[in-house]
């Protein structure tokens, strides 16, 4: 018999952590089976139909892959006089600017200030200049396939959509494909969330859309992309997802994705006290998503270390001596992550989740407690 103390501690967490990761799928995959018939972005094979793109970097001390980042989205398999990239910099200390105004092409342009603004608000200065009908939001960092802007534009004939993510990958500096469970994860459930309209998944590294959806955001958003991307549920906008348009990005080290992590955990608190509506009943299946999908993930350090404790306390019974044994062994081995490579990884799964909750305890330490930073600019280190 359960004692009140393990249901709270152990069973409660517990559960939620396994909806979280098990049943909100299964859940996902019924829904959408019984609301097939909602199709949402159906495509358009008419070229004249391709509407006006405009493709906005923020960008800041990025000289060692602006170059490469401009030619790759010059190469798009897309009508030329319906493109233009739009590069916008401030305060660069390096040749970012200088790499920019290399291309003598038409399509690319060059915003810059010597003030330092931030990535959100250079965003808030490129999106009044944007020409075309549809706004790519994009890193400086990621590459994408030739074919992707015209397999994302299709999806804009319905009228309901209003944003789509874009298939996302990191890869190693070889070129294939990193090992990245996760990545294959959060890319499946967007693409069940993204059939009713929610993929909420949102990430800067390629994401889409409506110019009259592209409004300012607060300068000190950390979050710019999960916020320009979620926002437009409350204007009753879908938000979809391509896995054909196909973006790629470098797979960083251990140390670097913590900190990458941190900055995102931070961007998380922010964006619920920017956007607490989002989770309200009124917005349906969205919100159930949101719950679902985030706010959980974003409450399990506080669920696993309710578990810990609960273990704890109950350590007399066999299964809770057991259970804190587990988890006392992944904790201690943890720092593993920091050095495994290939199969090894792989074998440390439960400590790359740890791992992960542990970068997100961090960047909510840093939002409550620690100095607010003024600009949202973190890059990690070109080679």
């Amino acid at each position: 018999m359960f004692h009140l103390t393990d249901i709270i501690l152990f069973w409660i967490p517990f559960g939620l952590i396994a909806y979280n990761w098990m049943i909100f799928p299964v859940l996902l995959i019924l829904v959408v089976r019984l609301r097939r018939s909602v199709h949402l972005g159906r495509e358009s094979e008419s070229p004249q139909e391709l509407p006006r793109v405009t493709i906005a970097v923020a960008a800041w001390n990025e000289e060692k892959c602006i170059g490469e980042k401009i030619r790759n989205c010059l190469a798009f398999d897309y009508p030329p006089d319906r493109l233009e990239i739009l590069i916008g910099t401030d305060a660069v200390t390096d040749r970012t600017n200088d790499v920019v105004r290399t291309f003598s092409d038409r399509r690319v342009r060059l915003w810059t200030t010597d003030q330092r603004l931030g990535k959100s608000e250079v965003l808030n200065r490129l999106m009044p200049l944007a020409a075309g009908d549809l706004v790519l939001f994009t890193d400086a960092d990621v590459l994408m396939s030739p074919a992707a802007l015209r397999m994302a534009v299709r999806r804009f004939r319905d009228e309901r959509v209003g944003v789509l993510l874009f298939h996302y990958e990191r890869r190693n500096e070889e070129g294939h494909v990193a090992e990245g469970l996760w990545d294959r994860y959060e890319n499946w459930l967007k693409r069940l969330e993204g059939e009713l309209g929610a993929a909420v998944g949102v990430y800067g590294w390629a994401m889409m859309l409506r110019r009259s959806l592209c409004r300012p955001i607060q300068p000190e958003t950390i979050n710019d992309d999960w916020v320009l991307g979620t926002r437009p549920f409350r204007w009753g906008y879908a938000a979809v997802y391509e896995p054909r348009a196909t973006s790629w990005t470098k797979a960083e080290k251990a140390r670097v994705e913590f900190t990458r992590k941190t900055r995102i955990s931070r961007g998380n608190i922010q964006a619920f006290f920017m956007m607490p509506d989002l989770f309200l009943p009124k917005f349906g299946v969205k919100s159930w998503v949101l719950i679902s999908h985030k706010l959980l993930r974003w409450v399990t350090p506080v669920l696993l270390l309710a578990m810990l404790v609960g273990s704890a306390l109950s350590w007399q019974v066999p299964f809770f001596r057991v259970v804190l044994l587990l988890q006392m062994a992944v904790l201690l081995t943890t720092p593993l992550v920091l050095v495994a490579r290939g199969l090894a990884r792989r074998l440390l799964l439960m400590q790359y989740y740890v791992w992960t909750n542990l970068a997100m305890v961090v960047g909510y330490w840093q939002y409550f407690f620690g100095r607010r930073l003024v600009y949202n600019w973190l890059r990690t280190t070109r080679n």
